[in-house]
């Protein structure tokens, strides 16, 4: 799994440019470097502190590589995370194999592990001053949810999680920078509100990836704060069928319902994401604009983030109705 994670890279147009690794907890920061001189030089990690500093034109810096043991055992990298002309390109690792406790890693499942990753992943874009993120999946999943499996097997440790998946949630809906999301894949459950935290959500037309919200068909009634984030990203015609009725939805409706920006071939999701990021990179120009648009961010949803990991409460994930690999349970 390491080395498949380790060997991956991103298809045309960033092939050409060549690599400076970076290392943080638990994540890889690969900062590549352009041939065009109008792009800003690369970026390194200076030290265990994770400052980054210009590197120099006409060199490489490797760094050593950095990982934090789960406290199942496992270590593991789930993301890696590209700076492409002021943007941070962030995604979540398909490889193929199963988590100690049996969830598939290539489903991108909320648990501890992909939390610390995605927070370290985001406190380095902050770090390095980025002007807006793209956060994408491998495979066929961009998320799946909670990981129900995990849960399962550390029940007293599900308030906890719960409340760490919401306060991603809300660091999500309000950072500094704009965000997109590249939902190359799936996005249901607790991945469906993850999806829904970005400004803007691009899929591909020609992609069999779903949206969903299960927690009629797994016993789980979602906090307040998820559901006011919901609420606030969807049109309200779309919450009763979302939220009470669990109906699944694919490109073609979420883009007439203006829950999803863009719909590019699969091709040509990335390369889509990226250049509508660095569209919006004056909105995250520098510090005070940053700020800025923090606070509108904040008081927009403002709902959502007064309860987001703040008013935690047991979704009933002790009682829940899923079946031992974390889907809903078959009468």
């Amino acid at each position: 799994l390491a080395q498949a994670a380790t060997t991956r890279g991103f298809q045309a147009p960033y092939q050409q440019v060549g690599p400076s690794y970076c290392c943080f907890p638990m994540f890889r920061l690969l900062a590549r470097r352009t041939c065009s001189a109008a792009i800003p030089a690369p970026l390194t990690a200076v030290g265990s502190s994770g400052r980054f500093l210009p590197a120099k034109a006409a060199t490489n810096v490797y760094a050593t590589r950095n990982r934090r043991t789960f406290s199942s055992g496992t270590s593991m990298e789930l993301l890696k995370t590209e700076i492409v002309d002021g943007v941070a390109v962030v995604t979540m690792l398909g490889p193929e194999g199963n988590f100690p406790w049996g969830t598939r890693v290539f489903e991108h499942r909320i648990n501890p592990l992909l939390l610390n990753q995605v927070n370290a992943a985001l406190d380095a874009a902050e770090k390095a001053e980025v002007q807006a993120v793209v956060v994408a999946g491998e495979g066929r999943f961009f998320c799946n949810g909670m990981d129900l499996q995990y849960i399962t097997a550390n029940v007293a440790e599900s308030t906890k999680i719960q409340t760490e998946a919401e306060l991603l949630l809300s660091r999500i809906l309000t950072l500094n920078v704009p965000t997109i999301a590249a939902l190359n894949g799936h996005f249901t459950a607790a991945g469906a509100m993850l999806g829904l935290a970005f400004d803007v959500r691009v899929m591909p037309s020609d992609g069999k990836g779903l949206f969903f919200v299960p927690g009629i068909d797994i016993g789980l009634v979602y906090s307040a704060g998820m559901t006011e984030l919901m609420k606030a990203k969807m049109p309200q015609p779309l919450w009763n069928d979302v939220l009470c009725f669990g109906k699944r939805y694919q490109c073609a409706e979420l883009l007439q319902h203006g829950v999803v920006n863009a719909a590019p071939p699969t091709s040509e999701l990335v390369a889509t994401a990226v250049e509508m990021a660095k569209g919006l990179k004056s909105k995250g120009k520098d510090a005070k604009t940053r700020e800025t648009l923090h606070g509108i961010k904040r008081n927009l949803y403002k709902d959502a983030v007064a309860t987001l990991g703040r008013e935690v409460e047991d979704m009933g994930f002790a009682s829940g109705t899923w079946d031992p690999t974390g889907r809903a349970a078959k009468n």
